[in-house]
């Protein structure tokens, strides 16, 4: 079984997903993002993986903030976030994490294929998805996926749900 979070901005995806990994307590793999504002102002979006040290640097920007918008580098979830998620797939016995997967990769169609062979693969996958993208139908609809809506009235004992879904795997 695979389990995405989705849910309203700032409402807690990405901490359930931090804290149903940390409770099953397996190895990991795949990517984490991270937003960083600079003391210039300017912003950047970063793909790390999620089995290593997160490098903040050229090499992990996968989007630049300009005129008050986020610009995805699609060529970069195309070369890093494939590469990532191909040594995942790799790793047997690894949860699989996309955290998160947003409107930036809309146009990133090899990583959304390498998306589609993570979930037709051995590995589970814990991930994120914003709302409201038509790209993301093919992992909705896939079925070996939950997905989980996070509210601020169930994200309290989300992580151990979440955790227990992907046991039974």
């Amino acid at each position: 079984m695979h389990v995405f979070l989705t849910g309203d901005r700032q409402i807690g995806k990405s901490r359930a997903v931090r804290a149903a990994s940390e409770a099953l307590g397996r190895p990991l793999a795949g990517f984490w993002t991270r937003f960083l504002t600079r003391e210039r102002g300017s912003s950047s979006l970063y793909m790390v993986p999620a089995d290593r040290e997160e490098l903040l640097d050229e090499e992990h920007m996968v989007a630049v903030l300009e005129d008050g918008r986020m610009r995805a580098l699609t060529e970069r979830f195309d070369t890093l976030g494939v590469q990532l998620l191909r040594e995942a797939r790799a790793c047997l016995g690894r949860l699989i994490l996309m955290d998160e997967c947003g409107h930036l990769e809309r146009n990133a169609l090899l990583f959304q294929r390498e998306i589609r062979l993570c979930l037709d693969g051995e590995n589970p996958v814990l991930g994120v998805l914003r709302k409201d993208q038509s790209w993301h139908d093919f992992i909705k609809n896939h079925p070996r996926v939950r997905v989980l809506t996070v509210t601020e009235e169930n994200r309290e004992g989300l992580a151990e749900r979440v955790a227990a879904l992907l046991e039974k795997e």
